[in-house]
């Protein structure tokens, strides 16, 4: 086992983050199931939770309360992804207002390349499609584009802040024009 900093666990470590995975694991996973998610989504945010917790050991095992520790942890996970989730239904919402309904004009159903093409750098927009429509993991985008997590995590938060406010210039109070507003 290895934490994040690249180097090999200690033997003590390792028996001390097994034990507490043992230990926790299953009332972890019962507050992420019973707050409403799918099994799956619990069990990855109670991963990601002891995932952190790996990455953070030295500071985990000198907490006075490591249950305490990761139940916190375990929350912010779970807050990050209920972001995510409403990022990413935010997004499925604005891009079903730009398709018109059947029999109607314009985009026809276009994919979100073509119609936020212009609005963000097509790296942007390929990051966020990924990320939050294809559901890659923050650490598989790291690893395709070859920067580190932290990077990687600026990358699509300002991204995400490039395409909100694209798409806030070209929305009309009304509905009706999608042309960019000059800024004033």
């Amino acid at each position: 086992m290895r934490n994040d900093g690249g180097r090999p666990l200690e033997t003590e470590e390792q028996t001390f983050f097994q034990g507490l995975y043992q230990d926790h694991y299953r009332a972890l996973f019962s507050y992420a199931y019973h707050l409403g998610f799918r099994r799956e989504m619990a069990e990855d945010c109670v991963q990601d939770a002891f995932l952190v917790a790996l990455e953070h050991i030295e500071a985990v095992r000198s907490s006075p309360n490591p249950r305490g520790y990761l139940q916190q942890t375990l929350k912010n996970v779970i807050g990050y992804q209920l972001r995510c989730m409403r990022y990413a239904a935010e997004l499925q919402r604005k891009l079903r207002e730009r398709i018109p309904e059947e029999g109607g004009s314009g985009s026809g159903g276009l994919p979100p390349e073509t119609l936020y093409r212009g609005a963000v750098s097509d790296e942007d927009l390929r990051l966020l499609i990924r990320f939050y429509l294809e559901g890659w993991s923050q650490k598989e985008l790291a690893e395709e584009l070859g920067i580190s997590l932290n990077a990687c995590k600026k990358r699509i938060q300002r991204a995400k802040e490039r395409l909100r406010s694209a798409l806030e210039e070209t929305e009309d109070p009304e509905g009706g024009s999608t042309e960019r507003r000059e800024r004033k």
